[in-house]
């Protein structure tokens, strides 16, 4: 019996050894014959398939073609090929989410390259993990393999893919707000394409303006994390000029809309920001792209709760919930189809190689490829359901968190009610005081007046009118200033604007304030426009925010200056009003722009004047903002842009 056992082991080493000797000796025979094939033209032919494929994202037969393709590469030692279809295969495995397979797939790239010493695999390794890693939001390691990748570019190499490194090395570093490395970067990235200027008429202009609009994207990013708006603008429309060279691709146009949005919102314009959004929805919806809709729905909230329209922000933020609930539903039955999918491809292999190897082997043969066979199926579907238990925890802890995102989000949707119920009842209050005061003065003295059989002096009297008319004008002031704010708040648009000519405009404004003005307080104007400059605009609304401006200078200023400056910038009207008063604490910068505020509450006033003041710049596209910097009294900057 055991020599029996041991007769059978030597037999099945035998029988391995024959089939392995065999295949070699086939595979030697195969390959003498075919010596006067040109491989360098073959394998260029295998990547042109292989990168066809991966345009038309068939990810199953790129596989399966890469895996043929690097076999034939690595006999023939045509590396550079061999790697680039790597590559391919690795960057198929990305765009499909599975990341884990792609870091696998580009670790073993980069071992197989320092093991041949190939300079080649070793940067396309590099390129790869830095791009995996920007994928898996791992930010920081995607930037050391990415800086790695420029070190070792080919001299050779071709232009568009040391751009298309910057690029993701831009956004990485945009991810950790390393904006002084990021302006680094953009310096080097910038002299290499001046070697390239897109000129119309050149053949490869539309290639060329590709690289200067993801160049200037970048700058864009850099620009609004430095916090200069204004540059950022212009980097915008360098943008969209080189978009539209390239041939106007509605992905990149995405992009440039996300920037143009999330500049309006920082810059406080929420009109122009919500009319963004919702242009970049349509975008998303039109490319099926889940992260472009999901910024468009945040982007959409975020507007809507900066122009104070609370409820529309509810439905909003409502709306971003329910779609990041269907994406991570989306996203898990995806993993569950990506999962399903290459057992199914993997099987399929196994039966094929059965096939094949059947009609070569003897009957021994067979049976030991069945064995290996039913090994490989055990722990096929060993490994299966291993990873279906991982799933399904997955899904267990994705569910609970989602449980716990909903908690938060109902918390502040609560918040936002209890926020919305007590602007209202404060609302209520100051309109109940500011109203009541004067009526019930107005009523008081009449009743006076209307005593029968009173007799009262004539100087009495008089007075007795001239406060029913002083509180008669208040409680006016107080509805027409509700009504304009009314007017403000509606969506209707603006009429066409009016000429008129702006410094007589402003000398109006100053005349109507001076009767209030105290005795020992001079009212100074200054302009750097002619006497007879004259612009395209909306008088009746600029002429109320300067009224309102001075009207509050004059109330608080008691000796000195109020000083009204008219200058045009860089296509801007520039108008501040400055006073010698007692000034406007630096953390009472914003409140003084709400409704009904008055830091002192013995000012008379409805403490509306502001809050007008600044409906009215934003309706003009402009800003009306509080001068922290300047310490003699109180200085407000009303900018808008030139029609």
């Amino acid at each position: 019996m055991i020599k029996s056992h041991h007769f059978s082991i030597i037999l099945l080493f035998a029988t391995i050894a024959l089939f392995i000797f065999s295949c070699k000796k086939s595979r030697i025979q195969q390959v003498s014959s075919n010596d006067s094939i040109n491989w360098t033209d073959s394998t260029y032919a295998l990547y042109q398939k292989v990168l066809t494929l991966y345009a038309n994202n068939q990810a199953d037969s790129l596989e399966r073609l890469a895996d043929e393709a690097m076999v034939l590469c690595e006999e023939h030692q045509q590396w550079r090929y061999y790697y680039l279809i790597w590559e391919s295969k690795a960057e198929t495995y990305i765009w499909n989410s599975r990341y884990d397979k792609a870091a696998e797939e580009a670790k073993r790239m980069q071992d197989d390259s320092k093991r041949r010493n190939n300079d080649y695999g070793d940067f396309i390794s590099h390129r790869l993990l830095g791009t995996g890693y920007l994928c898996l939001n791992k930010y920081e390691d995607s930037e050391k393999y990415l800086r790695l990748a420029i070190t070792k570019y080919p001299v050779d190499g071709k232009i568009g893919g040391l751009v298309k490194i910057y690029s993701n090395l831009g956004q990485a570093l945009v991810a950790q707000n390393h904006y002084e490395a990021l302006d680094s970067v953009l310096t080097e990235w910038n002299a290499i394409l001046s070697k390239y200027p897109v000129k119309r008429s050149e053949k490869k202009a539309d290639v060329y303006a590709n690289w200067h609009e993801q160049y200037q994207v970048r700058l864009t990013e850099y620009n609004i994390g430095v916090k200069d708006y204004h540059a950022a603008a212009l980097s915008l429309d360098s943008a969209e000029y080189y978009e539209e060279i390239d041939g106007n691709y509605i992905d990149n146009l995405s992009d440039i809309c996300k920037l143009r949005c999330e500049l309006s919102r920082l810059q406080g314009n929420f009109q122009e920001a919500l009319k963004r959004s919702i242009q970049l929805k349509r975008m998303a919806q039109k490319l099926n792209n889940i992260n472009y809709m999901t910024i468009a729905l945040k982007e959409r909230a975020d507007a809507l709760e900066g122009l104070k329209w609370y409820e529309e922000a509810l439905k909003a933020r409502r709306e971003l919930e329910e779609h990041k609930d269907s994406l991570a539903q989306a996203n898990h039955l995806n993993e569950l189809g990506n999962l399903n999918k290459w057992l199914d491809v993997n099987e399929l292999q196994t039966q094929n190689e059965l096939l094949q190897q059947r009609s070569r082997f003897t009957t021994g043969g067979i049976a030991m490829v069945l064995g290996i066979g039913t090994i490989l199926v055990f722990l096929m579907l060993n490994s299966r359901w291993n990873r279906t238990l991982e799933v399904k925890n997955f899904q267990l802890q994705r569910e609970r968190n989602v449980v716990v995102a909903q908690n938060k989000q109902l918390e502040i949707e609560r918040d936002h009610a209890e926020a919305a119920s007590r602007a209202k009842t404060s609302f209520m209050q100051s309109m109940t005081h500011e109203i009541r005061t004067p009526l019930n003065s107005i009523n008081g003295f009449t009743q006076v007046l209307t005593i029968p059989g009173i007799d009262l002096p004539e100087a009495e009297r008089l007075d007795l009118c001239q406060r029913i008319q002083e509180n008669t004008r208040l409680l006016t002031n107080v509805l027409d200033d509700l009504i304009l704010i009314s007017d403000m708040e509606s969506r209707t648009e603006l009429p066409a604007p009016d000429p008129c000519i702006l410094p007589a405009l402003a000398m109006q404004a100053v005349d109507a304030i001076r009767p209030v003005v105290n005795s020992n307080v001079t009212l100074d104007f200054s302009s750097n426009l002619p006497d007879e400059w004259m612009i395209s605009t909306h008088p009746n609304l600029i002429h109320t925010a300067l009224a309102k401006l001075l009207d509050n200078a004059a109330k608080f200023t008691k000796e000195g200056h109020i000083t009204l400056t008219v200058n045009e910038e860089d296509n801007h009207i520039h108008i501040s009003v400055a006073d010698t008063g007692p000034g406007i604490p630096q953390d009472k910068a914003e409140e003084i722009f709400e409704r009904f505020v008055k830091l002192d509450s013995f000012t008379q006033g409805t403490g509306l004047g502001l809050t007008i003041a600044r409906m009215i710049a934003e309706r003009l596209g402009g800003t009306l903002t509080l001068d922290t910097s300047y310490t003699g009294g109180a200085k407000f900057d009303f900018i808008f842009p030139l029609a």
